[in-house]
């Protein structure tokens, strides 16, 4: 076990969404984008594929932080906080068929397929459950989301994930919530505003970008 561990992609006691699946369906992060610049500026990269790092087990998820470097030819998970260009996954949901529907049924896309990412602005603000948080930072579940319900009087803030030492390997491109003492000097991060709910009823934060 990993000290990196996924949010919880499932609600707590009460959601629909928990009641009705397959628990043995895996599901995937979810997107809202709330006031974004890019769909309006064309920073939009959509027409350069996933890297090797994307697998069958580590899928693409919405609401992934990628180095959309077209240089590259590829798009890949940072590997730290000064990758650019960094931007966010918003690719379209699709029903698959009428039993895998929703927001949370996405996450398919590995190496050579290619999602829709849009680069980060100052101000570009998302709720998602696409995120991660270190063990060191939050003991457990319970102790994440007391820190989350407390955001107005202690700060939390998102960094690029952490590559190494995950608990879930998929979260190779997931944010990570952290303290005020883990923001960066120097790249991007974003400061939580609201523990929320997304689109499905899981719970979830919105965020805003601070620094690009």
């Amino acid at each position: 076990m990993g000290n990196y561990v996924r949010f919880p992609i499932t609600n707590v006691e009460g959601d629909l969404v928990a009641q009705y699946r397959n628990p043995r369906e895996k599901l995937y992060a979810s997107l809202e984008l709330n006031q974004v610049a890019f769909p309006k500026t064309g920073m939009v990269v959509s027409q350069t594929p996933l890297g090797a790092a994307f697998t069958a087990d580590a899928p693409c998820e919405n609401g992934m932080w990628v180095v959309a470097d077209k240089a590259a030819g590829a798009i890949n998970p940072p590997t730290g906080t000064n990758d650019v260009p960094m931007g966010i996954v918003y690719t379209t949901e699709k029903e698959y068929d009428r039993e895998h529907y929703g927001l949370q049924r996405f996450g398919r896309k590995i190496a050579g397929d290619y999602p829709r990412v849009g680069l980060f602005g100052i101000g570009d603000t998302f709720t998602t459950n696409c995120l991660q948080y270190s063990k060191s930072n939050f003991a457990d579940e319970a102790t994440l989301l007391a820190a989350l319900k407390a955001i107005d009087t202690t700060p939390l803030y998102v960094i690029p994930g952490n590559s190494s030492d995950l608990a879930d390997a998929s979260a190779k491109a997931v944010p990570e919530i952290v303290k005020a003492a883990g923001i960066p000097q120097t790249g991007i991060y974003a400061k939580i505003v609201k523990f929320y709910t997304i689109p499905n009823g899981g719970i979830g934060v919105k965020y805003q970008i601070m620094r690009v």
